[in-house]
């Protein structure tokens, strides 16, 4: 019997490993058989690309739901990623004391249980810290054409949630920012801003290069805590304290709360997982890509890129280096 009692805790944790291990990494996903990203949307698990290649911006805000450039804050660009296919990306300008910067958003034609984002973007050296940014995906029910960011607020289960990787403030360091119905509150008047689970100072943005970033959001089943999210910087996951700390769901990474913010610990306990919905009509339906600066001095100008958008029902991983044919 005490045989068969550890045979079944090995077998439970080596099950637990796995799950743990199972996302891929690197250039083994959908853009690996796209050259420069090249075709990538005719492939079936692609859902929208957004490459940028336009003659004029308008073609490109036409393919969005919602566009803020109200300072004209919006313009396409030549400066690309290495091995882009395309001749364009999004430059997204900000200026000290005029507005707070530009987005776009778009509603998906249909709700998914799994969905993977991935995106370039490159921060300029001068951009000032960064108030929030995404690309973020998220789940309205029912869906909307527009943003529903009700800042400071926890969403109701049947209702809402979103969530992103951005580079937070000063400290310009990449995190998790996420509304969901489980959402931990903040001191001192207990406010439901967006919570981070990452924290790791090491986990730095490099200003002034192309980084690519992906996003998985998988739902949870109604009246289970068994959502999970992760994030890849470059193709890798992020791993620090013998843990992976940016993929997170059921009895992973172990860690602990203070207030709104989970702090990884290898000695901590097991994280409950992710509880994005209490009812099955809301599913990750929604994009929204970005820039919103608050905190910048009168005229001072930030600048940040976007290009190769890829929404997907699996991995895409970074560019594969276009061909170049002679």
């Amino acid at each position: 019997m005490r045989y068969r009692t550890v045979f079944a805790f090995v077998v439970a944790i080596t099950a637990g490993d796995a799950a743990r291990a199972e996302l891929p990494e690197g250039n083994t996903g959908i853009a690996a058989r796209y050259p420069g990203d090249v075709a990538i949307a005719e492939d079936r698990r692609v859902v929208f690309v957004e490459d940028f290649e336009a003659a004029v911006l308008g073609d490109v805000t036409r393919r969005w739901d919602e566009v803020n450039d109200r300072f004209g804050n919006l313009a396409l660009d030549d400066d690309v990623p290495a091995g882009s296919g395309g001749k364009r990306s999004l430059a997204v300008t900000h200026v000290g004391g005029k507005g707070d910067g530009g987005h776009l958003f778009r509603r998906l034609e249909e709700s998914h249980e799994t969905l993977f984002a991935r995106w370039y973007v490159k921060f300029d050296p001068a951009c000032a810290p960064v108030h929030h940014f995404g690309t973020h995906l998220g789940g309205y029910n029912p869906p909307t054409r527009w943003p529903q960011p009700f800042a400071g607020q926890r969403p109701p289960g049947d209702k809402r949630f979103t969530t992103g990787v951005e580079p937070f403030g000063k400290a310009w360091r990449w995190d998790f920012y996420t509304y969901w119905s489980r959402m931990r509150s903040s001191p001192p008047r207990g406010q439901h801003w967006g919570n981070d689970f990452v924290n790791d100072p090491a986990l730095k943005v490099e200003r002034g290069r192309w980084i690519c970033i992906e996003l998985m959001v998988k739902m949870n089943d109604p009246g289970k805590r068994n959502g999970e999210q992760a994030f890849w910087i470059d193709g890798k996951l992020w791993r620090a304290g013998g843990q992976v700390l940016s993929h997170l769901g059921p009895g992973f990474p172990r860690g602990k709360w203070v207030h709104d913010s989970w702090l990884p610990d290898p000695d901590g306990e097991p994280f409950e997982g992710f509880e994005w919905r209490t009812t099955p009509e809301l599913g990750v339906n929604n994009v929204w890509t970005y820039l919103y600066i608050t905190g910048a001095p009168e005229g001072h100008v930030s600048r940040v890129w976007f290009d190769h958008i890829v929404l997907a029902r699996e991995y895409i991983g970074p560019l594969r280096e276009a061909r170049i044919e002679y």
